[in-house]
């Protein structure tokens, strides 16, 4: 099989040479002192200025990994009080439940607290859940 489709043209290799007569202005000899003084003054400032800027950017980054830190750990702190106390709570509820349903011997009793459990198993259910819309686009 060829390198190359039909359509297409292989490569043009260019080759280019430099006319040393050609060159305008690239000799550093022919610029007086001052000028060559004041480009580098220039271009030192510029590598001064870029050098600020770049330790203004970073000190701003080191703040806000700070800020993003000090977050993460109020956040944990309060995972860590919270989750527990919610396990402690749901596992105190479903006791007293049991206990509810035990020592109710009616039939209404009974009936309420499956109300109960069913309402809050549906409660729990939708809690945290999001809707997500797909669209799709046939062609049959």
């Amino acid at each position: 099989m060829a390198k190359h489709l039909p359509a297409q043209t292989p490569p043009v290799r260019v080759i280019h040479y430099v006319d040393p007569a050609t060159r305008t202005g690239a000799d550093l000899r022919n610029v007086p002192p001052a000028v060559l003084a004041l480009a580098l003054a220039d271009a030192m400032g510029r590598q001064h200025r870029q050098r600020l800027d770049r330790r203004e950017q970073y000190a701003a980054w080191q703040r806000r990994q700070d800020e993003i830190r000090r977050h993460d750990r109020k956040v944990r702190r309060v995972l860590i009080v919270a989750v527990p106390t919610t396990l402690g709570l749901l596992a105190a509820g479903g006791w007293l439940l049991a206990e509810m349903t035990v020592a109710a011997i009616s039939t209404g009793a009974v009936l309420g607290a499956a109300g109960v459990l069913v309402v809050l198993a549906a409660l729990v259910g939708t809690v945290g859940r999001r809707c997500i819309t797909v669209v799709q686009h046939w062609h049959e």
